[in-house]
């Protein structure tokens, strides 16, 4: 017979295997960036957010690979916000005209980041699936 309860159930743990899978692929991902050839490169713009519009700041520089140069802004995880503290502790860090170690992809150089490997937050999105995976097994099976 139809039980809502087992579907709902199921579906919460498939949306958590989903959830897990994309966070895994999110950690391999930032784990391929400390294998990436240096170069240097120089900060051209370092702009900060203000105080009200919650914006990670904007950090643009640019490298040379192969004699061919490359500009691309510090990207920060999707629908981060950003506290006037973090985006002066950036702007900062990376100010106008500073020097900074650039890695990029050898296959495609037109990736780079200035910070690799995996950011603080990266594992939290594997841990949830995994953590939606287990309460759907756990209350599909054991709760009567």
């Amino acid at each position: 017979m139809f039980n809502p309860y087992a579907i709902i159930l199921g579906l919460f743990i498939i949306a958590g295997f989903i959830v897990a899978l994309w966070g895994w692929f999110i950690i391999a991902k930032a784990r391929k960036t400390r294998r990436w050839p240096m170069v240097e490169g120089t900060i051209e713009q370092s702009a900060p957010t203000s105080a009200t519009d919650g914006l990670p700041p904007h950090i643009l520089f640019s490298y040379t690979v192969a004699a061919h140069t490359y500009q691309r802004a510090l990207e920060f995880p999707g629908g981060a916000s950003s506290s006037p503290e973090l985006a002066a502790g950036y702007a900062g860090k990376y100010a106008a005209g500073a020097k900074v170690s650039v890695y990029y992809n050898p296959d495609q150089p037109e990736q780079a980041t200035l910070e690799p490997g995996l950011a603080s937050g990266d594992w939290m999105i594997l841990a949830l699936g995994i953590a939606a995976m287990a309460f759907g097994i756990f209350a599909l099976f054991f709760g009567n």
